[in-house]
């Protein structure tokens, strides 16, 4: 099999992978959330049924592009020609060649991940699994000794936040009939993903008193409760100016605008979404220690608190101390 022939097996795997996803759907209702948990109860591992399956063709098109590469590595290097004879020895040497060159811990992490899948895909899912955690720890270990530049997580003042979520209400005035400022409060009070409070928010997503439910990665539904100004104001602009509430890139591109105005820097609507997440983070510690708990128990609850609030798992220590900060 020539290099040509084993990217077009590649493409053809990875596209079955995707329509495993659309399959699935056809059976009835489903989420990634359920499909993580399904693979918590039964195998004690959240990604058991996610390997075999991609979701979106951005990923996809993202996962070819590296794989492509990885083969051209592989045939060059060890004379490899055809997809199932990809062994752990090849990816290693690829890893270790992309750490060399010096890339970037995201882009090392999204390499492994990419690396998983495929080995997925040639029935050798607990070799590439065990492969992707290895050189994940080994990762965060190289980003801890400062020795590949880690991910750039900005997280904007609370101060420069309410400077900008009113200078979106002000554009959103002069607009008329947006709703990017709302967005983007709800984003602050909920921890929100960005696409769970634009293109995904509709009436039906108001559940009262006071509780808006987001749908968050993966259809995972999560019931936040809000401050009642805002719920009001929400439910009073998709009653004038009908669903969903806001467009996902218009608000982005505007958020970017808005916080470059308040603060002279750019971030991203994440930054909300990591601010919010603080906040709750420390209102939880206090709230546990007035009750009497252990500082230590305080600290371990709240954070399992925090992200579980984002929509993962208690235990996700890796999402805590990208959110929080490595535990003290």
């Amino acid at each position: 099999m020539s290099l040509s022939q084993m990217k077009a097996d590649l493409h053809d795997r990875l596209w079955n992978a995707q329509q495993r996803w659309f399959d699935m759907q056809d059976e009835g209702p489903i989420s990634k959330y359920g499909i993580k948990m399904a693979g918590v109860r039964d195998f004690r591992d959240q990604n058991h049924y996610m390997r075999p399956i991609l979701f979106t063709g951005r990923t996809r098109t993202t996962y070819e592009r590296v794989l492509k590469g990885f083969l051209d590595f592989a045939h060059a290097k060890f004379g490899v020609e055809r997809l199932d004879n990809i062994d752990t020895k090849h990816a290693k040497a690829f890893l270790d060649d992309s750490i060399q060159r010096g890339l970037a811990a995201k882009t090392l992490h999204m390499h492994r991940s990419a690396l998983a899948k495929i080995f997925a895909c040639i029935g050798k899912t607990e070799s590439g699994a065990a492969l992707s955690r290895k050189y994940g720890a080994k990762i965060r270990e190289l980003v801890a000794a400062g020795a590949i530049a880690g991910p750039k997580r900005s997280t904007p003042s609370r101060e420069a936040v309410e400077r900008a979520i009113e200078v979106l209400r002000e554009w959103d005035e002069r607009a008329g009939k947006r709703a990017y400022h709302l967005a983007a409060r709800l984003q602050l009070e909920s921890g929100a993903r960005s696409i769970s409070v634009t293109a995904r928010l509709t009436k039906a997503s108001l559940k009262g008193p006071y509780v808006i439910e987001c749908k968050g990665k993966g259809g995972q539904l999560i019931s936040t409760s809000v401050s009642p100004g805002l719920y009001d104001a929400i439910s009073d602009h998709l009653d004038k100016a009908g669903e969903p509430l806001a467009d996902l890139r218009g608000y982005q591109a505007a958020w970017r605008r808005a916080i470059q105005a308040a603060e002279g820097r750019v971030t991203g609507t994440h930054g909300l979404r990591r601010l919010s997440t603080q906040q709750f983070y420390r209102s939880e510690y206090a709230r546990l220690l007035t009750s009497g708990v252990s500082p230590d128990d305080a600290r371990r609850v709240a954070r399992e608190a925090a992200v579980e609030r984002l929509g993962h798992s208690r235990d996700r220590i890796d999402q805590a101390n990208c959110y929080l900060g490595p535990a003290a």
